[in-house]
């Protein structure tokens, strides 16, 4: 492939950053380079001088993050009056996940923020935005052992992908196992629901989006893409054949493989507060299992940023599952990391036990536990792990371990001290 890609951008430093990576990309296409005035002059010519073009990529400088989500992107918008207009992959300083919004509704075919590029990322955008994959013209086979599903009419039918059938759905969003012909294997694909009106709701995917991208290691799910078809959001990402932790529990499970699953949360708990993000929502359905056990973390919809950059859901707007919100959750307050950790310890007792620690014939009622209940004693098995749950589910996040990286090390010494009391003669292990 030998493609001819423009890239325009006011910054030279950065223009050279690309040019240097595309040329090594593809060394026997052709770039070119421009600032936003010879652009927007070629756009005028008579002589079509962007005709040839293969794609082009757009700087487009956003703003903070705090200003109207349209902010930069006029060259973008002047863009569209053109009938053949190749590709644009827009390269954002400053904006938000709304500004990656807005550029994808305006008509770019990705939005790659300045703050998050590098290489891999950009070959990988680049790559798919030259090869836009089509639907294949003949039936793709059904794998093997799979189940015949009835497919919702409904669906939204995207043409780079073999809808397989469907995993979940919600009251915002259904996700499908889906072939993508691009990358040549299953994905999960996230489709949003017709009819989804402005506001919270609608700006989820690109929060889901903007988090996830934001963070790049084995313990959080990978996401492929994410774009808007026929006025519909979607999201294409890992797809895990082991299933979550809620159907794990389902079988039994020992003392000691809960703390080492807990373990392994909040080693991903730490990735996700190191990235400066609280996930909010952390249940059994949104960890995720791979074969050798470990786990990762899924469903980032309602991720917010430590540092209040993105507000809280507004007041009165309740998100998440109210069987591990934290009591400042419930209550509608400002979060920090430590909310996750009392979800964390939610999920703990329930490994431990088999039940939740908080129940009640609403949700309402049940965050009312939260908030002023009284949770029952663990079960006298695993009574000595008492101290580490009281800790973790602290009313007060003051009196809760202050980050995951503490919570990780009392869990390790829980589990050394059960190893220890399992490897001791009967006789000494009654006496203990």
């Amino acid at each position: 492939m030998k493609p001819h890609i423009l890239i325009v951008e006011a910054d030279r430093e950065l223009r050279a950053w690309l040019r240097h990576h595309i040329e090594i990309l593809w060394p026997d296409g052709r770039v070119e380079d421009s600032d936003i005035a010879q652009f927007e002059a070629r756009q005028q010519s008579p002589n079509g001088e962007l005709r040839g073009l293969d794609l082009i990529v757009l700087g487009a400088n956003c703003g903070d993050g705090s200003e109207d989500a349209g902010a930069g992107l006029d060259v973008l918008r002047g863009t569209q009056r053109h009938l053949r207009m190749p590709p644009i992959v827009i390269v954002a300083s400053g904006g938000n996940e709304l500004s990656a919004v807005r550029a994808i509704r305006i008509g770019a075919i990705d939005y790659l923020p300045r703050s998050l590029l590098n290489a891999q990322r950009l070959a990988t955008s680049l790559r798919l935005s030259l090869n836009p994959p089509r639907r294949r013209s003949v039936p793709r086979a059904r794998p093997a052992g799979s189940a015949r599903r009835r497919i919702d009419p409904s669906h939204l039918d995207l043409p780079q992908y073999s809808i397989l059938h469907k995993l979940g759905e919600s009251a915002r969003a259904v996700v499908y196992l889906a072939h993508s012909v691009s990358l040549g294997h299953n994905v999960a694909l996230k489709i949003s629901k017709p009819g989804l009106e402005a506001g919270d709701d609608a700006q989820e995917f690109a929060r889901e989006y903007a988090a996830i991208s934001a963070l790049n290691h084995p313990s959080v799910v990978s996401i492929y893409d994410y774009g808007f078809h026929d006025g519909r959001e979607f999201l294409a990402m890992e797809y895990f054949p082991c299933g979550d932790l809620k159907t794990r529990l389902l079988q039994p499970i020992t003392t000691l493989e809960s703390l080492e699953f807990a373990l392994r949360i909040c080693g991903a708990l730490e990735v996700v507060h190191g990235a400066g993000l609280v996930h909010r929502d952390l249940k059994p359905p949104n960890v995720m299992l791979r074969e050798d056990s470990s786990v990762v973390l899924i469903d980032f919809g309602l991720a917010k940023h430590l540092d209040g950059a993105m507000q809280n859901t507004a007041v009165g707007v309740l998100r998440g599952s109210p069987y591990y919100m934290s009591p400042e959750q419930a209550r509608g307050l400002p979060l920090d990391a430590r909310s996750d950790l009392y979800s964390l310890g939610v999920l703990l007792y329930e490994m431990l036990t088999g039940s939740k620690p908080y129940l009640g014939n609403s949700a309402v009622e049940v965050m009312e536990q939260h908030i002023s209940g009284q949770r029952l004693a663990l079960p006298p098995a695993c009574a000595a792990l008492e101290p580490l749950l009281d800790r973790m589910m602290a009313r007060e996040r003051e009196a809760r371990f202050p980050d995951a990286v503490s919570a990780s090390a009392a869990i390790t010494t829980a589990m050394e001290g059960l190893t220890a009391v399992a490897e001791l003669p009967m006789a000494a292990a009654v006496g203990a």
